[in-house]
C-alpha cells in the first residue's frame, strides 16, 4: 500500500517585503492526523509562512499542497475551501456578536437568518461534544474568557469543515491552566483524526504535546525531527544557532535596608 498523502506539503516557499526576505525557500511536510510543531525565534517567519498557507499573504515562489493535491491559495477564503483553519494569536471574534452569530459571520448567508442559526446552533452543539470545546453559544464573545474566547475561534474552524488546524502562538495570552486544557483539546482533536500545526516559539509546548517539530531560523527551515527524539536543549540551540544554557545561575539573595514600609 503506497505511504499517505501528507495533510499538508509546502514546497519552495519564498516571500520577500522590500529589503526584508520572510520565507527562504521553505519546505514543509505535516502528517494527517498529527500535531506538528513550528518553533523559531520572534521574527524567524514562521507566522508569515502560516499567513501564506492562509491566504494573507501570496507566496512569491513555490507550492503549497493539501492532500496529495496543489492548491491555489490566494486568499482565506480559498484555504476554508481547501479544508485549513487558522487561529491567529489575537483573535477575529466581534465582541458585541454571540458565539452562535460570530460562528455564522461570512456562511450560510450570515447571522441573520433564523434557518441559519437553528442549524448552526445543532452542529455546533455537536462538535462542543465530540471535541470537548462547550460554550455557551447565546453569550457575547466579548464577555467570555480569553480561554473560552479561544475555543469560539477553534470551532468556528471545525464548522467550515476545517481537517487542518493551524495555531499560531496559542498560549501567548492563556494561563499555564487554560494552556493544559488546550492541550487536551488539541490531543483530542488528533485522535478524532484532524491534523494541528502549532506555531510557537516555546520549547514546554513543543516537548508537550508534539508529534513532529520543524524549526526555522531567518526564514529558512533549519531542522526537523520527531519530538521523541529530541530535546529542549537541542531545540533551542538549533533556533538560535549556537550552543545556549537553559539554566539560570542564581547566588543567594542579600537584601539591603528597608527603604519603604506601607
Amino acid at each position: 500500500m503506497p505511504p499517505a498523502s501528507p495533510a499538508l506539503e509546502l514546497r519552495g516557499i519564498d516571500k520577500r517585503f522590500g529589503a526584508v526576505h520572510a520565507n527562504r525557500g521553505v519546505s514543509l511536510s505535516v502528517a494527517k492526523g498529527s500535531i506538528h510543531g513550528l518553533i523559531g525565534e520572534n521574527g524567524a517567519g514562521k507566522s508569515t509562512l502560516m499567513n501564506i498557507v492562509y491566504g494573507f499573504h501570496a507566496a512569491d515562489a513555490g507550492e503549497i499542497w493539501v492532500d496529495g493535491r496543489k492548491v491555489a491559495i490566494r486568499r482565506p477564503k480559498d484555504s476554508i475551501a481547501a479544508g485549513i483553519g487558522m487561529v491567529h494569536q489575537h483573535f477575529m471574534l466581534v465582541d458585541k456578536f454571540s458565539v452562535l452569530e460570530n460562528v455564522l459571520l461570512g456562511s450560510e448567508g450570515g447571522p441573520v437568518l433564523k434557518q441559519g442559526l437553528a442549524r448552526a446552533r445543532a452542529g455546533l452543539e455537536q462538535l462542543g461534544r465530540e471535541y470537548a470545546l462547550e460554550v455557551p453559544l447565546d453569550t457575547e464573545a466579548g464577555l467570555l474568557p480569553v480561554g473560552m474566547q479561544q475555543r469560539v475561534e477553534i470551532l468556528k474552524a471545525l464548522h467550515h469543515q476545517a481537517d487542518i488546524l493551524i495555531l499560531d502562538e496559542p498560549t501567548a495570552v492563556l494561563t499555564p491552566t487554560e494552556a493544559d486544557q488546550l492541550f487536551r483539546m488539541l490531543a483530542r482533536l488528533r485522535d478524532q483524526g484532524k491534523t494541528v500545526l502549532l506555531v510557537t516559539h516555546k520549547l514546554r509546548e513543543i516537548m508537550a504535546i508534539t508529534d513532529r517539530v520543524t524549526v526555522m531560523r531567518q526564514g529558512a527551515v533549519v531542522h526537523e525531527t520527531a519530538t521523541r527524539d529530541t530535546s529542549p536543549q537541542a531545540l533551542a540551540e538549533r533556533m538560535v544557532g549556537r550552543s545556549v544554557s537553559l539554566r539560570v545561575e542564581k547566588g543567594p539573595a542579600e537584601p539591603g535596608a528597608l527603604r519603604r514600609e506601607v
